[in-house]
This record gives C-alpha cells, sequence and structure tokens, in this order.
C-alpha cells in the first residue's frame, strides 16, 4: 500500500483560509449595500381637519314575517 505523505497541518490552514476569506467577502457586500450606515425612515404628516358628519337617516323597510310551522295533522 502506498503511505500517505504531506505535511500534516497544511489542509487545516487552508481550510481556515477558506472561512476567513468567505467571512471577509461576506463583511464586505454586507457593507457594500449599506448594511452597516444608518436607515433612513420617512417621516409621514397628514393634515386631516377635524370634520364630525351627522350620521345619516336610513329608513331601513320592515323584515319579512318569520316562517310559520304548517299546521300539524296529527288529533
Amino acid at each position: 500500500m502506498a503511505e500517505r505523505q504531506g505535511s500534516g497541518a497544511t489542509p487545516w490552514i487552508a481550510f481556515l483560509a477558506g472561512v476567513i476569506l468567505v467571512a471577509v467577502l461576506g463583511l464586505g457586500i454586507f457593507a457594500y449595500s449599506g448594511g452597516l450606515s444608518p436607515q433612513r425612515t420617512a417621516d409621514l404628516v397628514i393634515n386631516v381637519p377635524n370634520v364630525k358628519l351627522p350620521p345619516p337617516d336610513i329608513d331601513l323597510p320592515e323584515p319579512p314575517p318569520a316562517p310559520q310551522l304548517p299546521p300539524s295533522t296529527a288529533p
């Protein structure tokens, strides 16, 4: 069988370098998109006069009569 030969710590250093590279890229994109700047909020002012309207007078029709039970045929 072939013996594995290597320096031992090289894969871990490459892994950590990759993690650090991805973290730096993520922070750069976050900062570029405005994640570090304070968020602006809109000031909305609505000027509505205080108008009091009287309720409308509505004449509703009488409701229809309630249904009746048919007369029973039992004595």
